[in-house]
C-alpha cells in the first residue's frame, strides 16, 4: 500500500489512535510509529513530509496539542471538548457549500475529528451541533439534508 491511498482522515485517525495509546511523544518518534503502524518498514523523506502533515492537522483540530514535553492528546471523547470549538470543526469539516445528508455530516465530522467510527456519543452531538447551527442561522436544512448558509 502506498502512503498516497491514505486520504488526510485517514491519517487523522491514525494520529488520534497512536496518541490515544500511546501518551506524550515527540514528533520524530510519532512519525516512525505511525509509519510502523501504516505498515511501512521504514519513513523515507516523503512518508515523514506526509505524516507530519497529518500531525500538524491533527494539531488544528483538536485532537493532539504540544507540551513542553512533546505532543499528546488533546481529548479522549467527543465530550471532552469545547462546544463553540465542535461548532468552528463542524461547520470546517463540511466542504463546500453543497447539500449533505445529516448522517453523512456527522460521519465526516467524526472523521475530521479523528475517529474511526461515529458511536452514539458522536451521533448525538453531530444532532446537537446541527441543530444549534440551524437556531443561529449558520446551517441552513432542508428534510436531511443541511449545508452552508
Amino acid at each position: 500500500m502506498s502512503i498516497d491511498d491514505y486520504s488526510t482522515d485517514d491519517l487523522v485517525c491514525a494520529v488520534r489512535q497512536l496518541f490515544t495509546e500511546g501518551g506524550l511523544s515527540n514528533r520524530d518518534e510519532a512519525i516512525r510509529e505511525l509509519a510502523r503502524q501504516l505498515g511501512f518498514g521504514r519513513a523515507g523523506s516523503r512518508i515523514q513530509e506526509i505524516l507530519d502533515n497529518a500531525i500538524r492537522t491533527g494539531v488544528r483540530r483538536g485532537i493532539v496539542e504540544n507540551s513542553g514535553d512533546g505532543l499528546r492528546i488533546n481529548a479522549r471523547s467527543i465530550e471532552d471538548y469545547d462546544r463553540d470549538f465542535l461548532k468552528e470543526q463542524f461547520m470546517a469539516s463540511l466542504q463546500g457549500k453543497a447539500w449533505t445528508d445529516r448522517e453523512d455530516a456527522i460521519r465526516a465530522f467524526g472523521r475530521w475529528m479523528g475517529f474511526k467510527r461515529t458511536g452514539s456519543a458522536i451521533d448525538e452531538t453531530g444532532r446537537s451541533l446541527i441543530n444549534g447551527l440551524i437556531r443561529v442561522g449558520r446551517l441552513e436544512a432542508e428534510g436531511s439534508m443541511v449545508r452552508r448558509a
